[in-house]
């Protein structure tokens, strides 16, 4: 009977560690995530003001480093339902837009490769005609006065 008891507790143990284990995986990957986030945040805000110091226009591939072929953007007020019906899925990171952000919602092949959320502040997307972009239509204008990002339709 001691050795049953035995077995069960390195059941258990081991149980537990796998879990642990997987759960340390789960974290390290969305923290990788968060730094890549990170560094596409700070590159749009510094292209963003770069393009509107000479009130210059940008394509959004200049600051992905990551492959992508369409870009959604969602504004305020926009709610996690209507994230998941214009994407097509069940995005897992579907949710309610605030009033400060956008959200940018980079795609390849129907799948989400990146997602980010963007102050208004650094750079307004909210003033769109259109909110779905292919990679080559990713063209925005920054206007010199500073007011909101403008899609830039005679994109070369």
């Amino acid at each position: 009977m001691p050795r049953m008891r035995g077995h069960r507790n390195w059941a258990g143990t081991s149980v537990i560690a796998v879990t642990l284990w997987l759960a340390c995986g789960v974290a390290m990957s969305g923290c990788g995530r968060g730094k890549e986030r990170a560094a596409l945040a700070t590159k749009l805000e510094q292209r963003i003001r770069s393009a509107t110091e000479v009130g210059d226009a940008f394509h959004l591939s200049e600051v992905t480093d990551f492959d992508w072929d369409t870009l959604h953007v969602f504004t305020p007020y926009v709610v996690a339902e209507e994230v998941r019906q214009s994407l097509g899925n069940d995005w897992s990171g579907a949710r309610d837009i605030y009033e400060s952000e956008c959200l940018l919602v980079f795609v390849k092949e129907g799948r989400v490769v990146m997602d980010l959320e963007f102050p208004r502040m650094k750079g307004d997307f909210s003033a769109m005609k259109k909110y779905r972009f292919s990679r080559d239509e990713a063209r925005f204008a920054a206007p010199k006065d500073g007011r909101r990002l403008t899609h830039a339709m005679d994109a070369p």
